[in-house]
């Protein structure tokens, strides 16, 4: 029984100290982790702000009636142009990477182009969200699947336009406004001859959808539960999660963030809990040879 209590507490005493091994290996890991996001998203953020910037210049110079229409239209021809040309450049070549898969930031997108219209959606939407222009990424109806085709809705001053950043395509209304997703649905045989040649007829905007509510079962569906009790279900019906996530390096570095916050804290903790029971035996050893010392005064 004596064998077994002392296997029992030199474990436990072995496991302590381990476990304050993997705390100091934590704070250093998730240090390093801090510090590549940083770069990253700093980098990246630059690169937007300079897209961003070269933007308000080339719509400044046009004649548009409406600041935000320019804003987006440019944007659109921005975006396209950039694709285009790292398409031709980058087809055909294997990238893969743990950046580019695990991560996949739209920087990605922005140099390669590779996800075709994901990646052409990726970079207007955040192109916008950068100009502070409300937008979302939709998910096109393709025969009976949602998904077949990703495009952009953006939010002008008459209301919601929509834009296909593969095609740099916009559609006008007859009254020369920008046209909707509704509009474009409603009157397709009027719309599609401002399609561009070679535009793929499949997409003939039957449908869309803003956030596949299915795709992780259990977390999603309570994430639109959530939603709908705060934002409502119109708004819902509406949200495009992927417009909120293009931020990836932002989003890394503040979880990583809040992980080294409360790593740090139960290092911290366990550090005063050891110096506490330091103390304590120091104490306890003073006083044991202090009594040892008087029984030997004594004698």
């Amino acid at each position: 029984m004596k064998l077994l209590k002392n296997f029992l507490k030199t474990t436990r005493s072995r496991l302590k100290r381990r476990s304050s091994y993997v705390l100091i290996f934590l704070n250093g890991f998730l240090l390093a982790s801090l510090a590549y996001f940083y770069m990253e998203d700093n980098y990246e953020q630059k690169v937007f702000d300079s897209l961003v910037e070269h933007i308000k210049v080339t719509a400044a110079k046009q004649a548009n009636a409406d600041k935000t229409d320019g804003l987006i239209r440019t944007s659109l021809s921005l975006t396209n142009f950039l694709g285009q040309g790292r398409m031709k450049i980058f087809e055909g070549h294997e990238l893969n990477s743990i950046k580019s898969e695990l991560i996949h930031p739209v920087s990605f997108d922005l140099m390669t182009g590779k996800g075709a219209c994901g990646s052409y959606s990726y970079i207007l939407s955040r192109l916008l969200s950068e100009l502070k222009i409300p937008n979302r990424i939709a998910q096109m109806k393709v025969g009976d699947e949602y998904g077949g085709h990703n495009i952009v809705e953006a939010k002008s001053s008459k209301g919601w336009v929509v834009l296909d950043p593969l095609f740099n395509l916009y559609f006008t209304r007859p009254d020369g406004q920008m046209a909707s997703f509704a509009d474009v649905q409603k009157d397709w045989a009027y719309f599609k001859d401002q399609a561009p040649q070679g535009y793929d007829e499949k997409y003939s905007y039957t449908g869309v959808r803003y956030t596949n509510w299915t795709k992780i079962p259990v977390v999603m569906p309570v994430v639109k539960k959530v939603l709908q009790w705060t934002i409502g279900k119109e708004e819902t019906e509406t949200f495009s999660i992927r417009t909120h996530m293009l931020k990836k390096f932002t989003i890394l570095l503040n979880i990583t963030f809040l992980l080294y916050v409360l790593v740090l804290i139960a290092t911290v903790k366990k550090l005063i809990n050891r110096k506490r029971k330091t103390r304590a035996f120091n104490a306890e050893l003073l006083f044991i040879n202090s009594g040892v010392s008087r029984v030997a005064a004594v004698q």
